[in-house]
């Protein structure tokens, strides 16, 4: 009775100096609360689906779990637990020096874009989408930001919609061919012009304050 006592009393005294745990060593990092050691196991983190994590009820800041579904991986609460913000661990964003870039997929934003606005700033890598235009048709939403090349041998016509196309929408039209580009719809220029002017001329369409402009190399 008095060694087991003792032992019991050892045990207790050791856990008060160190306050430290090992799992597979006997000596665990004196920075580490518990130091799991091994060299051919690891440490398996609970699984769930995203179903499943969302209801988990009141989640502490910083606990973590690996996501089966969806977008897989490890997530962990950068919220409060009465207002959990899951947040993916990922690599998909490789960090070098100051620059940042993303290995996969596409980025896209749903607010602003912002960035500093002074002379010296820049968008690099970036150019402009060319579609090759055999025949007429109507102007799409997808053409925002695009050249549009026309090279029809005879006239064609590009319909302005009335709707569906969104405030700062701007594309380029180029008259590739001896074929004159008309346009079709509610539009302003300086000159009232309706047409490109000939082969190898330019046209902006500009979509702002709820009008379209179409301006450049014009005839009629």
């Amino acid at each position: 009775m008095k060694k087991e006592l003792f032992v019991f009393i050892a045990i207790l005294f050791s856990a008060q100096v160190f306050a430290q745990t090992g799992i597979g060593t006997t000596a665990p990092n004196a920075s580490a609360k518990l130091e799991i050691s091994a060299t051919d196991k690891g440490l398996l983190i609970p699984r769930m689906t995203g179903t499943q994590k969302a209801v988990i009820v009141s989640p502490a800041n910083g606990l973590l779990v690996y996501q089966t579904d969806g977008v897989i991986g490890f997530y962990v609460n950068t919220g409060t637990a009465a207002s959990p913000a899951w947040t993916r661990i990922n690599t998909d964003w490789t960090k070098t020096g100051n620059d940042i870039a993303y290995t996969a997929g596409n980025v896209s934003t749903t607010g602003a874009l912002t960035g500093g606005n002074v002379a010296t700033s820049k968008l690099s890598g970036f150019v402009s989408n060319i579609s090759t235009e055999a025949a007429g048709r109507t102007l799409a939403l997808a053409d925002n930001g695009n050249i549009l090349r026309f090279t029809a041998t005879s006239g064609v016509t590009l319909t302005l919609p009335s709707s569906g196309i969104p405030e700062g929408f701007n594309c380029m039209v180029l008259q590739g061919d001896v074929g004159q580009i008309t346009f079709s719809g509610t539009y302003y220029n300086r000159n009232g012009f309706t047409k490109t002017a000939g082969r190898y001329s330019i046209v902006t369409i500009l979509f702002a304050g709820g009008v379209y402009i179409v301006s450049g190399e014009m005839s009629n």
